[in-house]
């Protein structure tokens, strides 16, 4: 362990922090690779991973609130910006009252944003809203974005009287205001029919301000084309992705926004809802890359529980690579990469060519799952193009693993139970040295099978807390197994899951 990564667990205890602090600076950035605490400050790091009892210990013994994180970040700009946890409100709370600059902004930032700004862009939380708009944090671009919501307790967040927001009193005039609204739509309708209870007296989602937002929120309307572009430059300056959409990225822009004001006329599909249609050019964004297991085990024969584990992953592949190519240009598709088989042409897929790759291969060989993703992935998608300046990656990368076992490469393998994770740590030290955004690759890994030690792994891997790496709650094939009848259903969870680490959230 080590002062970083104490701050980062949680666990570091104020008799620890006397003893770091014999050989370490407080306020000193780490240098520490393939812990995502590097370039933090103590401070940055405990607040970013949502310990409040570490940042207070911090502040008490001196820390500098806002000490500067490499790329010019304080703490409290941090903890808008990707803080993680439950407690976020606690954390924003602490650094302010230990003035900590709610305004703080550097021009040198992609948009120079505040942390207002950051907290109404990105997580939206109105405790952390109400908590920096009350600190002075409000500027005319945070009023701006927050009206743009339409959200009633944001804008209660957002109000000027310094009045604690009370959460009963919320909860109630929203429900007043739809009681308002339903009475109102029911009153139009009773009048429109003729009926003899036209002069019911209740009316009122016409002039109440709450009613007119949850009119607004109950009733979609079709986002535009101008809408989606909009988005899209919204979501590719809030992940700094701005090095892969620059100058010659419009006609591929373009055609992905066209296409989502088609797929909203879809009423058959869940994607065809605006939010959704938005959410889906978000995923379009990126290259997705299936990284399939295909080692014995995933054959009925070859595990205990004699499930046919392959037979799942191809339901599975069809159904995501049908979101995943929902509204790329017809020259774009699925990269499909396995852990035994390693075929030729498997870059840009459709729906055809991937049914058919998949019913040829077959479930045999170990596990080499970390030492393959490096060979059949990395190596060639990001590390050897951007060493010889070919620099073609025109999108980041979307890397789902399906895996129903643990790392195994057999005899004279040099894979090990930790090859994926340090592959993965090698990866993101790559980008750090290299300036290339944190989110040029996001990892998503998924359990297929029911095996336990599968189970035990990944859930020892998640609690790494490996930056841009996000492990899925369910076991894929049960909950496929599960919502196989329910169309919508099914579709909503599939696009939720692929949504995860494309938006940047944990779900469980």
């Amino acid at each position: 362990m080590s002062f970083y990564s104490d701050a980062a667990t949680g666990a570091l205890t104020e008799k620890a922090l006397d003893y770091y602090l014999k050989t370490c600076k407080i306020n000193e950035p780490s240098t520490e690779k393939g812990n995502g605490t590097f370039g933090l400050t103590p401070l940055a790091v405990a607040a970013r991973y949502g310990h409040a009892d570490v940042v207070r210990l911090l502040l008490e013994k001196g820390a500098a609130v806002d000490a500067l994180s490499s790329g010019l970040l304080t703490p409290l700009y941090i903890v808008t910006e990707r803080g993680r946890g439950n407690n976020r409100a606690e954390i924003v709370q602490i650094l302010l009252k230990y003035g900590a600059d709610p305004r703080y902004s550097n021009p040198t930032l992609q948009d120079g944003p505040t942390p207002l700004e950051n907290e109404l862009r990105q997580q939206k939380d109105p405790e952390v809203i109400q908590l920096l708009a009350q600190s002075g944090g409000k500027t005319g671009k945070a009023t701006t974005l927050a009206e743009s919501l339409s959200r009633p307790d944001i804008d209660a967040a957002m109000g000027s009287s310094g009045k604690p927001i009370n959460g009963i009193e919320m909860i109630v005039s929203i429900i007043i205001a739809l009681i308002l609204y339903i009475f109102g739509w029911v009153h139009d309708a009773i009048i429109a029919t003729g009926s003899v209870l036209k002069a019911y007296p209740i009316r009122g989602h016409t002039d109440d301000p709450m009613a007119k937002k949850v009119d607004k929120e109950l009733r979609p309307k079709a986002k535009t084309k101008e809408d989606f572009e909009r988005s899209i430059g919204d979501f590719v300056a809030q992940h700094k992705l701005g090095k892969f959409f620059r100058k010659g990225s419009e006609k591929l822009l373009e055609s992905i926004a066209a296409k989502a004001v088609e797929v909203q006329k879809d009423q058959t599909s869940v994607l065809g809802e605006p939010e959704n249609a938005e959410n889906l050019i978000k995923l379009a964004l990126y290259q997705p890359v299936i990284y399939c297991d295909d080692s014995g085990s995933m054959d009925p024969a070859g595990n205990n529980d004699r499930e046919d584990r392959m037979g799942d992953q191809r339901s599975l592949v069809k159904r995501v690579a049908s979101i995943c190519t929902k509204i790329v240009p017809d020259n774009l598709g699925v990269h499909l990469r396995f852990i035994n088989n390693h075929r030729d042409n498997l870059d840009n897929l459709k729906m055809h060519d991937i049914e058919n790759i998949m019913a040829k291969v077959k479930a045999e060989g170990c596990t080499e799952i970390g030492i393959q993703l490096r060979e059949r992935i990395l190596q060639p998608l990001l590390y050897s193009q951007y060493n010889e300046n070919v620099k073609n990656l025109t999108r980041p990368l979307f890397i789902s693993i399906i895996t129903d076992g643990i790392p195994y490469g057999g005899y004279g393998s040099l894979e090990t139970y930790n090859t994926l994770r340090d592959e993965i740590k090698r990866c993101q030290e790559y980008l750090l040295e290299n300036g290339l955004p944190s989110r040029t690759v996001v990892f998503q890994i998924s359990q297929i099978g029911s095996d336990k030690k599968s189970k035990e792994f990944l859930q020892k891997l998640k609690e790494e807390n490996l930056e841009n790496v996000y492990i899925t709650a369910h076991q894929l094939d049960s909950k496929f197994r599960e919502l196989r009848d329910n169309e919508r259903g099914l579709e909503a969870w599939l696009f939720e899951t692929l949504l995860e680490p494309i938006l940047d959230r944990k779900l469980g």
